[in-house]
């Protein structure tokens, strides 16, 4: 009888977390799902056999007002019964039909919707990217209004011929991934998701709330509603559907703390590519591999490559004693390389922290690098990278070397925090430009290398010089004028909102001329740091070898 009780209890139990998870406390996905699409096609257009297709359907009313979604609708020509997902645009501009073509032409029906925002083809003028609001009622958030657009926007799928119903998914950037994270748990009919950037857990941290630090106006009470109501993570413990996301370990809106507890509470195959010192941007070869995602959980195609999350470990030789992370991998796609990626500090400072890249040992299908040692705690996590250049990378591990017993240092392992660009190289440049830093332009002219940089009269900002929060750094770099002149250094920082700023004034001339600035970033959770080269009238000043480097002994 007692076995028989306990049996009943925990059957009990069992119901009862169903139960829950079945209620969601924001969305009734059943009854806004069930509502007339009314949807019409218009201005069907045909190029290079993809068909294009003005839609509109509907999406809710919200009170008296009818809210309804204007979109764009592509797949090959006679194509039935196709892979298709949602493409949701960066900063949820308004619908274009370049991605819809661009999934036609990769096998899929492709919908693009402009959201229900001021001034859009669709109508109910909510200012979803005003920022991350959450009123009273969640459903008067405008995201809310968004995320039932986009379940229409599934179900509209579903009544298309061209479309296999049964392999839906969804992807998107920025403003997108937040939305296609928010979907992955909400709407149990999507079978993948992927995500440039944007994600879930925004409570443990984010660009919008914390940009000044942490202010009363999202005390903890205010994130643990926003956790409970709107958060794109909340659902995904309830869903086994396959995630990913893709982003720079810098992205200056959706920070590491707030992906990683995304992908923590993701209870389907899950993954992640982690960029070092990137951030609102990506390489080619990571915007292919999001798409590649997509196609191997909607076409069949080969799986990704698994990899287990990262261990430390003290191995003892006689004396001799190493401190080493490892980790695993598996699947069918060739491993090339790994590596370990690292950075220096505590918690906090996540878009101005640099990332060191140290290569890691591959044996069998174990991965292992060293551990440094360093004078503070830091974070690390291993990547593996595939024959294609594809990046599956593992969650970070917080490291304190104090408490592992490593021997004690006063000294930060070196490195150059203006490395990703400082050179102006063709490499450095397309880094720079594919995240809108800058897109200098360039002289042959160069103190190492093929290039330099070439800044007019005025100021010409540098940036992000990336730094370990706390510890005094040096900038240097070279410049050369056309013509004598005093040229004004400043290196201009925001930290929690308040600014901090270094100011000195060189004279340059025909020959290249080294220059350099001491500078102690202070400790902040959100921090950023640019170098202002302001270049008299009449005056055109190359610079070249730009770094900024920890100073010896940094404490």
């Amino acid at each position: 009888m007692k076995a028989w009780a306990a049996l009943c209890v925990m059957v009990a139990l069992v119901q009862t977390f169903a139960a829950c998870a079945a209620e969601d406390p924001v969305f009734d996905v059943k009854a806004l799902t069930s509502t007339p699409l009314n949807a019409k096609v218009t201005k069907p257009s045909e190029k290079d056999g993809i068909v294009t297709e003005e839609v509109m359907f509907h999406s809710h009313m919200d009170g008296d007002k009818s809210v309804d979604i204007f979109a764009f609708f592509s797949y090959p020509k006679g194509g039935k019964n196709l892979p298709a997902f949602v493409w949701n645009q960066g900063g949820l501009g308004q619908a274009s039909t370049y991605w819809t073509e661009f999934g036609a032409k990769r096998g899929y029906a492709t919908l693009c919707i402009d959201f229900p925002m001021p001034g859009y083809r669709s109508t109910g003028g909510y200012n979803i990217v005003s920022g991350v609001v959450l009123t009273d009622d969640p459903r008067k958030a405008p995201i809310y209004h968004g995320a039932v657009a986009l379940l229409k926007a599934v179900s509209y799928l579903e009544t298309r011929p061209e479309v296999d119903k049964n392999r839906i998914g969804m992807a998107g950037s920025s403003w997108g991934g937040f939305y296609t994270t928010l979907m992955a748990g909400v709407d149990p009919r999507l079978k993948a998701a992927a995500c440039f950037f944007g994600c879930g857990a925004l409570q443990m941290g984010n660009t919008w709330w914390d940009a000044g630090g942490r202010g009363a106006s999202t005390d903890a009470a205010y994130r643990e509603r926003w956790r409970t109501t709107l958060d794109p993570a909340l659902r995904l413990p309830n869903r086994d559907i396959p995630i990913a996301w893709f982003t720079g370990t810098n992205d200056t809106f959706y920070w590491m703390p707030a992906l990683m507890g995304s992908y923590d509470a993701a209870r389907g195959p899950k993954h992640i590519s982690l960029l070092p010192n990137w951030n609102h941007g990506l390489t080619p070869t990571l915007d292919e591999q999001v798409f590649t995602w997509l196609d191997a959980h909607l076409k069949g195609a080969p799986a990704f490559d698994t990899i287990s999350p990262l261990k430390i470990a003290m191995l003892q030789d006689g004396q001799h004693k190493d401190w080493k992370a490892t980790w695993t991998f598996d699947g069918p796609r060739p491993v090339k390389s790994a590596e370990l990626i690292l950075s220096a500090g505590d918690a906090g400072n996540w878009v101005g922290r640099f990332w060191l890249t140290r290569p890691a040992d591959i044996k069998e299908k174990t991965c292992s690098a060293t551990l440094i040692g360093c004078p503070m705690p830091y974070y690390v996590s291993g990547t593996v990278i595939d024959e294609q250049g594809f990046r599956y990378s593992t969650p970070l591990v917080r490291v304190d070397p104090k408490e592992l017993g490593m021997p004690e240092t006063n000294v930060l392992p070196d490195y150059d925090g203006c490395s990703p660009w400082g050179g102006f190289e063709k490499d450095q440049v397309f880094y720079l430009v594919a995240q809108a830093f800058m897109n200098p332009a360039v002289s042959n002219d160069a103190k190492e290398g093929q290039q330099s940089a070439v800044l007019k009269a005025g100021a010409n900002r540098m940036h992000p010089l990336l730094f370990t929060a706390g510890v005094p750094h040096r900038f240097t770099c070279w410049m050369k004028a056309d013509k004598p002149a005093d040229v004004a250094l400043q290196l201009n920082g925001n930290f929690d909102g308040q600014q901090k700023n270094e100011d000195k004034t060189f004279n340059v001339g025909a020959a290249w001329t080294q220059v350099s600035m001491d500078y102690t970033p202070p400790k902040a959770l959100s921090a950023g740091l640019s170098a202002i080269v302001t270049v008299p009238k009449d005056v055109t000043v190359l610079v070249d070898c730009v770094s900024f480097r920890p100073l010896p002994a940094a404490k």
